[in-house]
């Protein structure tokens, strides 16, 4: 009886051992700029540069240069960062964050002067709370609510998956970023006309 047992527990251990189930991990691009599919889903060989344009509170905003090595093609993009996102041995990021791809650059832009030189400067009811909320394609929120006595402004983004908000309801603090994109973009004006 011993051995009929022995031998059972044996057969189904090795027919688990053979059985072998395929899981196919499809990515979702719902939330995913064109860079960051380029970057890290395609599996193309590229060249991959940041350049650090500015700091703004806590955010460290970059052009970011992608160049397919077969093709040369290049795509451009402003990844919006934490300023503690650093590797400590390499100038390198630590972990992912997000990207706001050249062809939406000039929406983005137009959302920050509509929160700057229309939303900001209305008088809000502190007896209703109004929210505004602007989205890039990779999910980047510019939000835009009533607060006690004024506007608040908020970046929303995600580092590594994990949701960081950064306040930016000082109004000089809005125009440097505001004047930081519009540089970024004037520059990959320039690289694309070479």
């Amino acid at each position: 009886m011993k051995l009929i047992f022995t031998f059972f527990v044996s057969l189904i251990s090795f027919q688990c051992l053979a059985q072998v189930d395929t899981v196919v991990i499809r990515v979702d691009s719902m939330f995913e700029s064109k860079f960051h599919r380029k970057l890290y889903d395609n599996r193309t060989n590229v060249k991959y540069h940041l350049t650090e344009w500015n700091n703004i509170r806590d955010v460290v905003v970059y052009l970011a240069t992608l160049e397919e090595l077969e093709s040369g093609h290049k795509l451009y993009a402003v990844r919006i960062d934490q300023r503690l996102n650093r590797n400590f041995l390499t100038d390198a990021p630590l972990t992912n964050a997000e990207y706001i791809d050249e062809d939406e650059l000039d929406k983005f832009i137009g959302y920050l002067q509509q929160v700057k030189n229309e939303i900001m400067k209305t008088d809000h009811n502190t007896q209703r709370y109004t929210e505004y909320r602007f989205y890039t394609r990779a999910g980047i929120m510019l939000e835009c609510y009533t607060g006690v006595n004024r506007w608040r402004c908020v970046i929303h983004y995600e580092i590594g998956k994990v949701p960081v908000d950064t306040y930016i309801n000082n109004p000089e603090r809005l125009d440097e970023l505001l004047q930081t994109l519009t540089e970024i973009k004037k520059e990959i004006e320039l690289q694309r006309k070479k």
